[in-house]
């Protein structure tokens, strides 16, 4: 796409004149692109950036030249220093300047100069060290912004380009339907886009299908999984604009602050504690920004704004600061943004060297979020790579200097201002005195129920002692003599105090115990004083900014008057920000450049805000590197849209909801993350362009930190959507995993971030660990993460959330017909068991009859809803045992065997009542009638049944009968029933009481199905069904197999839940 100027090459000024902005464009990239063997390397463009980065530090950067020798023009470096010229035109072997680098004298520090790029001088000098334009002169003393450096497309002017005219597109669905080779044009957007694809070949795939734009845009915009009910109301919209609809409700809802906010407190650096050493202070206040920057993005607060009262809120609201409005407290609230960084002067460590890094760090978090720019690598010395010198470094330190001066330095505790209001403080005096007057009365209470006491107990010592005793106790404390003092400690029973009045009067002691609640219910009256943390100037105090020599802070040199970044701005047209603005009782700095910043045509904020927006959309920056656009970071994909974005963004009023439209219309946003197959004969677009960067099919994207602990919540149905407020603590479990107290199920935005104790869960899924900002999150793949799923307590309790609430929840006819033949062949455990009466027949041994008991109270089965029932009298089964009726009514649990094998019973009949003939018990086979008989009265008996040969289908029936009379039957008979296969193996073991069921419920395949359309919000197909039901009946057949005496179902259900929350279909939006 991009050629190189040919040699010898025009100035910049004569090809800006006769080639306009692409000329400029020439030169913007060209320092970026690889010779090839075939071009003259030329001084300005290729040269000269090598030397800045290794040499100029020493030679040209500084007033003094090392060794005399000044390289920051063809022209110095010919004329060369105290050693002479440093370099001879076409012969290579004859320059001192190759020779010295390639001897690893020069430069002297440990970082040389790497081979290919000393080749790249080498062969400029072989070439005859060509200049690429005329040169000046004179240069002032340092790095002037040479006309190169300006035409980097960075630093160019924001302006609006047209969207390309792309032919072979259609712009309706109707028409791509009639093409549909033909790609679709919803917006500008996809017109860059497709432009760009054409270039290489490529198409865009096909549009998603609803259900997964629908998630697509849930997750994206409010970090949550669509509920049910909003699955089913965009699938049954068959309106045109469905889509937009379904759009502008996310864009809506209270979750999507919680969504957006969270990005921006990454690039903010966000931390609940000051990050001083071990102690890691908590910011009891800080959450207030948080919750700023939520409410900021759910009302859609212009972006310009936004930005404005981050970085000076303070100034926006009159002082002083009393009885504040909402909106002044948010202001100040906001310039919490400036004070995120790590902060080791907390508790009192208030360095100039501690401070100092503070600031360092703020302007970090300033310049990435907002200038796109490592503006700190010009802390020490002139950027190396990027046109940002030193005194540029210290201009944007002089607008911040009088808010966070290290000669004036405040603590974070001396930084919180009060909300308290006129009104509070009336009020708070009002029950103040109240409470003070009835502590008065109190007291006066109290001293005399104790006297009264004292004077009771005074009675039990001998006469001659009561004077001396009550003269002594009367006596205040502190003038007691001696003898006074050692009366009383020999007598400790006559110095009675209101700690232990209920020793003496307890009557007194309850009285005075409700008097004290009161006063303290009066006092709780008293309004709670509530702070902010501010970042704001001392008042009549204005700091002189000088610059640090090689950063030192102890080496201050010349004065540095407030400024934006020269290279902002064309030549002579720097952003110059007074000392001091006379209409503001504060300098006015940080308010002037916010201003100058958001105006909308600064080439830097509005590329590098949109950048970022766009990047959490696609998951990669149109510049892939968001906080650095500088040389050191890469180049835009579609530059052109880039900035159709900033201008956008900036013409519709700053209004992000407006932005989010924009994109998330566009078709390029609603493709599917599948390609569109390519015609045949041409390449897979994955071979033209692997990484995606051209955007011909949607991402596929692994959730975030938060918002994976976020869907698990939602999954398992305990999501808490309480908003706002302060921070959950986290804590350190007996493991070293750091988690939330008390098992909290807030959204994972309102955890502590504690800089010692981040969450283990969340930083095993990539969270930034806040040391100053992070400027983009990284995704990625781990055993650890793998371990965190299987193991985590958080992850386990979850599991066993989501299987209750599936147990609880699943509808009874859900997926019934696809479920049947499933629950069919994997019946439930206890499904084995059948429940009713009858009688045994006395010739053949065989149940004469069996009926199924038609009523279930909630824990037994029986004749009806009263008992004796009119009809089958007292006969009921429950899970210890049961109560038989009369002889035709006997009390029968029936199994049913589930395939052919071996049974063994044990067992214990039981009858606790000494009324009564007892009860029998007899265990009859469908196959061979009765297979073991026993009578318990008024104790128990062992019922066993060593082997019992079954066939599938068989029954063996629990019968128990009253013997001759109807009285004081009731029985217990607890039975084991193992069963072991043809094969030899263990089949099942069912134990009466434990499976004992009511009414045939929900099938286990049911749940399955239902677990699925809650994990993943779509139906289970019949292959998933299948492999989950198989994959459940293991884990039951395991449980019984060793015993687990757990609830069974719900263990493997957790089992299979687990699984579900650790798939890779969790894990991942597409």
């Amino acid at each position: 796409m991009f050629s190189r100027l040919p040699a010898p090459c025009w100035s910049v000024r004569a090809l800006s004149r006769v080639a306009g902005p692409l000329a400029l464009l020439v030169l913007t990239v060209r320092g970026a692109l690889p010779l090839s063997a075939a071009e003259t390397p030329v001084f300005e463009l290729d040269v000269r950036p090598i030397l800045k980065t290794y040499c100029l530090d020493c030679h040209g950067g500084e007033e003094k030249l090392k060794g005399g020798l000044d390289l920051r023009l063809r022209r110095f470096a010919l004329k060369g220093g105290d050693s002479g010229p440093s370099l001879v035109p076409g012969d290579v072997a004859g320059s001192l300047l190759i020779e010295r680098m390639k001897s690893g004298d020069m430069p002297p520090s440990e970082k040389k100069v790497p081979p290919e790029k000393l080749a790249v001088i080498e062969a400029w000098i072989a070439a005859g060290a060509p200049a690429g334009r005329d040169e000046p002169e004179t240069l002032p003393p340092g790095l002037p912004i040479t006309p190169e450096e300006r035409a980097y497309w960075f630093f160019q002017p924001l302006r609006r380009p047209t969207a390309p005219q792309v032919p072979g597109t259609v712009t309706s669905v109707a028409e791509q339907a009639a093409q549909p080779q033909a790609d679709l044009i919803r917006t500008p957007i996809d017109s860059f886009v497709v432009a760009r694809l054409r270039e290489k070949g490529l198409r865009l795939a096909p549009e998603a299908d609803r259900l997964t734009l629908l998630r697509r845009v849930a997750f994206d915009l409010t970090g949550l999984p669509p509920t049910q009910a909003e699955v089913d109301e965009f699938l049954a919209d068959a309106s045109a604009d469905a889509y937009e609809k379904m759009v502008d409700r996310y864009l809506k809802a209270p979750a999507y602050g919680e969504r957006w906010g969270r990005h921006w407190l990454d690039i903010a650096g966000y931390a609940d504690s000051e990050g001083n050493g071990n102690e890691d202070t908590p910011r009891a206040y800080a959450y207030k920004y948080r919750d700023y920057v939520i409410r900021a993005f759910n009302e859609d607060k212009p972006f310009n704004q936004f930005v404005t009262e981050q970085l000076a809120g303070d100034e926006l609201v009159p002082q002083p600061w009393s009885n504040l409005a909402p909106d002044q407290i948010e202001k100040l609230v906001a310039t919490g943004f400036l004070r995120m960084g790590v902060d080791q002067t907390a508790t009192g460590g208030d360095s100039e060297e501690a401070s100092n890094l503070v600031v360092g760090d703020m302007l970090k978090i300033v310049s990435t979020s907002l200038l796109g720019l490592s503006v700190g690598c010009a802390q020490c010395h002139d950027h190396k790579y990027d046109p940002i010198s030193q005194a540029d470094y210290f201009r944007l330190r002089a607008i911040f200097e009088p808010a966070l001066d290290p000669a004036h330095w405040r603590r974070p505790g001396q930084r919180l201002v009060s909300l308290y209001t006129d009104a509070d403080r009336a009020k708070a005096a009002a029950v103040d005195a109240e409470a003070q007057t009835m502590q008065v009365a109190f007291n006066e209470k109290q001293s005399k129920m104790v006297m009264e006491a004292f004077e009771k107990n005074l009675e039990k010592f001998p006469e001659d002692l009561r004077g001396p005793l009550r003269e002594a106790y009367t006596t205040p404390g502190d003038k007691r003599n001696d003898a006074q003092k050692k009366l009383l400690d020999s007598n400790p029973n006559a110095n009675i105090n209101p700690g232990v009045l209920y020793q003496y009067n307890q009557a007194a002691a309850d009285e005075l115990k409700k008097d004290q609640d009161k006063i303290n219910a009066k006092r709780a009256e008293k309004p709670v004083e509530d702070f902010v943390s501010v970042t704001n100037e001392v008042a009549g105090v204005i700091p002189q900014t000088q610059l640090f020599y090689r950063g030192d802070y102890r080496d201050k040199r010349q004065v540095v008057t407030p400024g934006d970044l020269t290279i902002a701005a064309a030549e002579g047209q720097r952003l110059e920000i007074p000392e001091k603005n006379p209409d503001l009782p504060s300098t006015g700095r940080r308010l002037a450049w916010a201003r100058h910043l958001t105006r909308g045509d600064h080439p830097l904020l509005g590329r590098v805000l949109v950048n970022r927006i766009w990047m959490h959309h696609f998951g990669r920056g149109i510049v892939e590197t968001p906080s650095e656009f500088g040389q050191l970071g890469n180049r835009p994909t579609h530059p052109e849209l880039l900035d159709w974005l900033a201008t956008e963004f900036a013409g519709q009023g700053w209004s992000l909801k407006a932005l989010h439209r924009a994109i998330m219309t566009s078709q390029v946003y609603r493709q599917s993350s599948v390609a569109a197959a390519p015609p045949a004969g041409s390449v897979e677009p994955a071979q033209v362009d692997s990484l995606n960067t051209l955007y011909w099919k949607f991402p596929l994207r692994r959730l975030e930190a938060e918002t994976l602990r976020d869907r698990m919540l939602a999954a398992s149905g305990r999501l808490d959507r309480t908003a706002f407020g302060p921070s959950i603590p986290v804590e350190e479990n007996f493991a070293g995993q750091v988690q939330t107290t008390d098992d909290v199920a807030r959204r994972s935005l309102y955890l502590q971030v504690r800089r010692t104790k981040p969450v283990s869960f969340l930083t095993t899924f990539d969270a930034p660990v806040m040391t100053v900002n992070c400027e983009r999150r990284i995704s990625s793949t781990g055993a650890l993460q793998s371990l965190m799923l299987m193991n985590n307590d958080a992850v386990l309790k979850e599991s066993e959330h989501f299987a209750q609430r599936i147990r609880k929840e699943t509808p009874a006819d859900y997926a019934r017909e696809l479920t049947a033949s499933c629950s069919a062949r994997y019946p439930r455990h206890t499904d084995a068991w059948q429940y009713g009466y009858g009688a045994v027949d006395a010739a053949t041994g065989k149940l004469a009859s069996f009926s199924p008991l038609p009523h279930f109270n909630g824990s037994a089965w029986q004749g009806g809803a009263t008992l004796p029932d009119a009809s089958l009298g007292w006969v009921l089964v429950h899970a210890q045992g049961g109560h038989p009726g009369d002889a035709q009514h006997a009390s029968i649990r029936r199994w049913v065997a589930p395939a052919a094998g071996v049974v063994s019973i044990s067992g214990k009949l039981g009858h606790g009542s000494q009324n009564g003939d007892g009860v029998r018990g007899r265990v009859v086979s469908s196959r061979t009638g009765v297979a073991g008989e026993w009578v318990a009265k008024g104790g128990e008996a062992e019922t066993a049944v060593p082997q019992l040969a079954v066939e599938a289908g068989d029954t063996l029936d629990f019968v128990v009968d009253c013997r001759e009379t109807v009285e004081s039957d009731s029985f217990s008979w607890g039975a084991s029933v193992k069963l072991v296969g043809a094969n030899g193996q263990p089949v099942g073991t069912w134990d009466s009481s434990s499976d004992f069921h009511g009414p045939a419920s929900i099938s286990v395949a049911q749940q399955i199905a239902f677990a699925w359309q809650v994990a993943y919000q779509r139906p289970i197909t019949a292959e998933e069904l299948e492999l989950a039901c198989a994959f459940v009946a293991r884990q039951l057949d395991h449980l019984r197999t060793v015993g687990e005496k757990s609830d069974h179902e719900l263990s493997a259900m957790t089992s299979l839940c687990q699984q579900l929350l650790s798939s890779n279909e969790f894990l991942h939006v597409d």
